[in-house]
């Protein structure tokens, strides 16, 4: 379901429509646009030649000077997605030659451009915030068909977690409340719990606790990140990587954790 979801998040839903993008007719000084892309604070601007879309003029990051030249990149195939293109799948996009921008095509015609900054949009937070649950869900799901009581397995949290559970616990029971535990644990304590019991390490794919940790390193970081609106989930085009990284990472990792079994299916 989740995955179904993450797939139907496309870049379509990111770009910047075509009307609304801020351009430059070929040959135009580039002041004439220079005033305007440091008020949106825009980084690219296409380079159009009786209305068609030929090339894209970018910015230095630093100050959004344009180039006084005039100089822009011919558009070319690579610097094309289309439409109906995964968030998930522009991310390795851009990963790969780390380029700012494609420009958006749907029908062989250019209908808006996307840029590594769209990555902070709420749309893409959805989608990487869909990935990570996945891992979320069936991390729990292990713990859940482990062998140990699950106050085994909270034993393995830090001292300030687990009285955190302990409260809640009691909570619980002073209000007749029946609940499932691992209902309340946080992305960080299944990561913990499944990385640091080796029944359950042992229930994966993963060769070690090592290899465990280089596979969910960055991904509790990239969670904070996607959840909290105010903080950025990419900076830079270079900042890209380590998204990629991350998603890479969870990717792997989800196909390492073995499926639910017939049996516990709810």
């Amino acid at each position: 379901m989740l995955e179904s979801v993450q797939g139907s998040l496309t870049v379509n839903a990111l770009m910047t429509g075509r009307e609304e993008l801020v351009t430059l007719n070929r040959g135009e000084n580039p002041s004439a646009v220079q005033e305007k892309i440091r008020e949106h604070e825009i980084n690219q601007v296409p380079v159009l030649d009786d209305g068609d879309v030929v090339g894209l003029m970018i910015a230095d990051p630093e100050d959004r000077t344009l180039p006084e030249d005039g100089s822009y990149e011919p558009i070319a195939p690579k610097w094309l997605v289309s439409a109906d293109t995964s968030i998930r799948r522009f991310i390795d996009i851009l990963d790969d030659d780390r380029h700012p921008a494609r420009f958006v095509f749907q029908e062989n015609e250019v209908v808006g451009l996307v840029t590594y900054a769209d990555l902070n949009d709420a749309v893409a937070r959805t989608a990487l915030y869909l990935l990570i649950s996945q891992l979320e869900i069936k991390l729990a799901r292990l713990i859940r068909m482990g062998e140990e009581d699950i106050w085994t397995y909270v034993q393995i949290l830090d001292e300030g977690r687990q009285e955190e559970l302990d409260d809640l616990q009691d909570e619980m029971k002073e209000k007749d409340v029946v609940h499932d535990l691992v209902e309340h644990f946080k992305l960080g304590d299944v990561i913990g719990i499944v990385r640091d019991e080796p029944s359950l390490l042992d229930q994966t794919e993963v060769s070690s606790r090592d290899h465990f940790n280089g596979l969910v390193g960055g991904v509790e970081n990239m969670r904070h990140n996607v959840a909290h609106s105010v903080r950025l989930v990419v900076d830079s085009v270079d900042g890209v990587k380590e998204v990629n990284h991350a998603c890479c990472s969870i990717e792997r990792l989800l196909d390492k954790i073995p499926p639910q079994s017939p049996q516990l299916a709810p």
